[in-house]
């Protein structure tokens, strides 16, 4: 036997290299998408993650803004905190997707705070405040009305309210002065200022300042004058003494 006959009886067959071959290639290409696909399962979990965090700061930025345009401190504190839960609730919506009743009542109590707060929003940008809420809630309306036509509705009727109920202005009325006090002296019997010397039971005393029209002398009046209980001798005297002088 030849030496290339030796050889080629010794040399595997080709198939069965070509079947080795294949089979690396296969693990080989199996190994390089395993690879790809966790890389790209970990790229794709980042990038969710970083799109719900920025959602989320966004989300939070303009609640932050619209509870900053509320006038009232009040509304503003009750908004912010009602915000502050409806974030919990969607937390929570997220651990407990398995359980249908769980997930239903989250939903419902999202619901009623967004609505609380929706009201709070009417209430402060509105002049009526929580009438205007009242009206918008107490009054139906037809399915097909638009939102914004309600609450202009429930504004108008509940300014008219206030207006009904605030009625006919009345008229400017002097307070009462108390009893003896300077302004009652001063104001007469029927309230008109500048009577008060002409007091129905008081009787007015001569005052060092008046002056008597029989004597001319201050301090006393003309029936009061001491003239008038002297004798006739000297009234006369004195009399004609005055008529002198005033010539």
């Amino acid at each position: 036997m030849s030496e290339s006959e030796r050889m080629l009886l010794d040399s595997p067959p080709r198939t069965e290299k070509s079947s080795r071959g294949n089979t690396d290639l296969a693990d080989a290409v199996s190994l390089f998408k395993s690879i790809i696909d966790n890389q790209f399962a970990s790229l794709s979990q980042q990038l969710i993650s970083e799109q719900k965090s920025s959602a989320q700061n966004l989300s939070k930025k303009l609640k932050e803004n619209t509870a900053s345009k509320l006038r009232g401190e009040g509304n503003r504190i009750q908004f912010s905190f009602n915000e502050e839960v409806v974030e919990d609730i969607d937390r929570l919506l997220e651990v407990v997707k398995d359980s249908s009743v769980a997930v239903s009542l989250l939903k419902e109590i999202r619901s009623k705070l967004q609505r609380r707060n929706k009201l709070i929003r009417i209430a402060d940008s509105s002049p009526a405040g929580w009438k205007t809420v009242n009206e918008y809630e107490t009054n139906d309306y037809a399915s097909d009305s638009d939102d914004d036509k309600k609450i202009r509705s429930a504004e108008n009727r509940a300014l008219r309210s206030n207006r009904r109920g605030r009625g006919r202005p009345t008229p400017y009325s002097r307070p009462t002065s108390a009893a003896g006090s300077a302004a009652q002296l001063n104001t007469g019997m029927h309230g008109v200022p500048g009577l008060g010397n002409f007091r129905p039971y008081s009787r007015r005393t001569p005052q060092p300042t008046d002056i008597c029209f029989k004597c001319f002398k201050p301090g006393h009046w003309k029936g009061r004058c001491p003239l008038n209980f002297a004798d006739p001798q000297s009234s006369s005297a004195f009399s004609a003494g005055n008529s002198q002088g005033q010539k």
